[in-house]
């Protein structure tokens, strides 16, 4: 498609959604996209211009391979440019040297010599890479080790971004380079991320993590991984491992230095804010004395919370480059996914710009148990929006296909894919009956890659796998031969990074420079 094809008269209202976690896959087994019946998404593709966007590796600033993730992907789709993620800043401090010489770690040290005490890191103990990995904590035992610190470690189990029952495996690893020549330290506590890392409110859990860290309020374990093979033996996967105290010196006290190594920021807040705030109420609390915090990245704005990478300067978005224009946008998710359509989709920015309204849609408390999670709430306010002649833009997250995949139960995801194709279906519709551009597109792959090709265990991480990208315009509705259908999916022709300008294109609002993403434009048919 010519961009003088693309003759679109007057500003006409453009609906983002963005299908959290819906990857595209030819592999039959484990892809819970397949199988589901998806008669709305079928037709759109078969109708409507459609390619294929890598969202993993070097196409969202990751590592060569790495699956995207959502919070990434938003980034990605918002900025429209290429972010060079914190991972891999992180990764090359690492091996050119210059983390061994962050400013933070430092200061860390030189609080640790002057009170005589102990360097503490807390995270997750992970073999994927979406909120920490596991060389950032072999970075920092090579710290300890070079400086002589005594090193305590207390580490968050994962069984979401990595398997269910691998937190053994890891901690392996992790404890090899722990008794290298390189490395040194001792594991403190352990415990689930389901405690640790609820970024939900729910503050029970993380007051259960705090007292751990400080009090030793937990099971008492000589042998963590046994420990944690009887919690698979009863039925408990790695994210909801019970407090475990391996080593009762290890306990965070007064005086005392503690990195937090997560660097995605919002699952870190919660348990960060109970370190480091004097007028803390969220549970009873006895702030410990003299410690020096610090967190990998800047998990939120405070004086006593150190930062070893502070977050770019993303100038020039989607949603800044809307609102200079003049531009009415609302933004819509539901709680899972409410961060990535504000902060994440915003470039970083913690903030509404002029023109932005953003509605939150309450999440249900157990996915599993209703897969269709709030499909049709968000739908029906969409559509309520769209009604008023309001809003000029609106970007809509749907959050099914990710979050059930992440629970590994292949039916379930099924059943949420077919909820988001319903609503995509009436979407699309009410679009449609506006006069108005509806663009299709996701911001990583999962739901396609629910279960192991090999073993036919439940696959529950994301994967690299690129992401549809549909342009549903009334004027280019066309039936699509076979052939042209096969064309569009066979090859990736974008990505992420070329979403945005391929919407300010649309609604004919200049580029920003900052930009570096390209209008799919052409490459439609």
């Amino acid at each position: 498609m010519r961009q003088s094809e693309l003759s679109l008269p007057g500003m006409r209202p453009i609906v983002l959604a963005i299908l959290d976690g819906w990857g595209y896959s030819k592999q039959k087994i484990g892809n819970a996209i397949l199988k589901a019946q998806t008669p709305n998404i079928n037709y759109i593709g078969q109708n409507y211009p459609s390619l294929l966007l890598q969202a993993s590796g070097k196409a969202v600033g990751m590592t060569w391979g790495e699956p995207g993730n959502s919070e990434v992907g938003h980034l990605t789709i918002g900025a429209g440019r290429i972010i060079f993620q914190y991972m891999s800043r992180i990764n090359k401090a690492i091996e050119s040297g210059a983390f061994f010489e962050n400013p933070v770690l430092l200061e860390a040290l030189e609080h640790i010599k002057k009170n005589n005490s102990k360097l503490h890191i807390a995270g997750l103990l992970t073999s994927g890479s979406v909120h920490a990995y596991l060389g950032h904590i072999s970075g920092l035992m090579n710290f300890a080790k070079k400086n002589n610190i005594d090193l305590k470690i207390h580490l968050f189990t994962d069984g979401k971004d990595s398997g269910l029952k691998e937190a053994t495996s890891t901690l392996k690893k992790a404890v090899e380079y722990m008794k290298s020549e390189n490395g040194t330290g001792q594991i403190a506590t352990v415990i689930g991320r389901d405690y640790a890392m609820d970024r939900n409110k729910n503050w029970d859990l993380t007051a259960q993590t705090y007292d751990l860290l400080t009090q030793g309020v937990g099971e008492d374990v000589s042998d963590v991984s046994a420990r944690i093979e009887r919690c698979y033996a009863e039925g408990i996967t790695d994210g909801k491992i019970p407090p475990l105290v391996a080593d009762r010196s290890g306990l965070i006290g007064s005086g005392d230095a503690l990195i937090f190594f997560n660097f995605r920021e919002d699952s870190m807040r919660q348990i960060a804010r109970s370190f480091v705030e004097d007028d803390f109420n969220a549970f009873p609390r006895s702030k410990v004395s003299n410690l020096f915090v610090a967190g990998m990245t800047q998990y939120f704005e405070h004086p006593s919370l150190k930062v070893m990478f502070p977050m770019p300067t993303i100038e020039n978005g989607l949603t800044e480059a809307l609102s200079k224009a003049g531009i009415n946008q609302l933004h819509i998710a539901e709680t899972e996914k409410y961060a990535h359509v504000t902060y994440f989709f915003n470039c970083l920015q913690d903030r509404k710009f002029p023109g932005e309204v953003d509605l939150l849609i309450e999440s249900v408390k157990n996915p599993g148990n209703q897969p269709e999670m709030k499909a049709q709430e968000i739908l029906a306010r969409a559509v309520e929006e769209l009604n008023k002649d309001f809003y000029e833009f609106m970007v809509i997250n749907f959050a099914n296909a990710d979050i059930l995949a992440h629970q590994g139960n292949f039916d379930k995801v099924v059943m949420g894919v077919e909820a988001i194709d319903k609503a995509i279906g009436a979407l699309k519709d009410a679009v449609l009956a506006k006069n108005g551009i509806l663009v299709i597109t996701a911001d990583h792959g999962n739901a396609e890659s629910v279960v192991y090709h090999g073993s036919g265990s439940e696959e529950t991480k994301h994967d690299p796998n690129p992401v549809p990208f549909h342009l549903i315009v009334g004027e280019y509705q066309r039936l699509r031969s076979d052939g042209e259908i096969a064309q569009s999916f066979s090859d990736v022709k974008g990505v992420l990074a070329d979403v945005a300008p391929t919407i300010l294109e649309i609604m004919g609002i200049e580029k920003p420079a900052e930009m570096t993403g390209e209008s799919l434009i052409r490459n439609l048919s």
